[in-house]
């Protein structure tokens, strides 16, 4: 499991998880490199006092720049006004109070606030991706398929002191194995185990028996 955010301050993981919104891990990071190589060390006061238009072109490679831009510019500016001690202790704070600290800070939805959470602040919250929400859906763990009800499941399905591993586990096995398209389900040590792999080898039979009567 990679634990991408050991090391990284909460504000670079906060900027980290903005950029990492609608592309691939490869090009979010470098997106990070971006501004690293742009401005230095990644903090609110360095970005606050940089035109939007400079961090779009140091954050070009994560894609979706002129989106990005804009909200990573805002929330430097926010924050920049407070003493980083100061809001990185609200990160201490119950999660609840963190939680709705983060997410009135521009462009950050219930996703970025969890992700930063757990990998920043340790709460013991299970945020949710793609592959998360993919890997729950087909293993039924989640009535309902919004943010909120799939988080809830999960954080009653495992212990809040292991969210933060089996949420990177989760990611690494959708990444490899549990994709969306082409699936290898051959290969998944879980496969009995998982209702969609269940429901799709009792479908092949009758796929081909139809097959078959034409």
């Amino acid at each position: 499991m990679d634990d991408w955010a050991r090391g990284m301050p909460p504000f670079e993981v906060l900027v980290s998880t903005l950029l990492s919104q609608s592309t691939t891990v490869a090009n979010e990071r470098r997106g990070m490199d971006g501004l690293r190589d742009a401005f230095g060390a990644i903090t609110p006061e360095k970005l606050a006092c940089r035109r939007t238009a400079e961090i779009e072109l140091a954050v070009y490679h994560a894609g979706l720049s002129r989106q990005k831009a804009p909200r990573i510019r805002a929330v430097a500016d926010r924050l920049s006004g407070m003493r980083s001690p100061r809001w990185e202790a609200i990160l201490r704070r119950p999660t609840t109070e963190a939680r709705a600290f983060l997410t009135s800070l521009p462009g950050v939805g219930p996703k970025t606030a969890d992700v930063v959470l757990a990998m920043a602040g340790r709460h013991p919250v299970f945020p949710i991706d793609t592959h998360v929400a993919r890997i729950a859906s087909r293993w039924r763990l989640a009535p309902k398929p919004d943010y909120e009800s799939v988080r809830a499941a999960l954080e009653r399905w495992t212990p809040p002191e292991k969210r933060k591993a089996w949420h990177l586990a989760i990611i690494a096995h959708g990444g490899t194995l549990c994709r969306a398209r082409n699936p290898r389900c051959a290969e998944c040590p879980v496969a009995r185990d998982c209702d969609w792999f269940r429901a799709r080898r009792r479908k092949r039979p009758a796929q081909r028996l139809k097959t078959a009567d034409r």
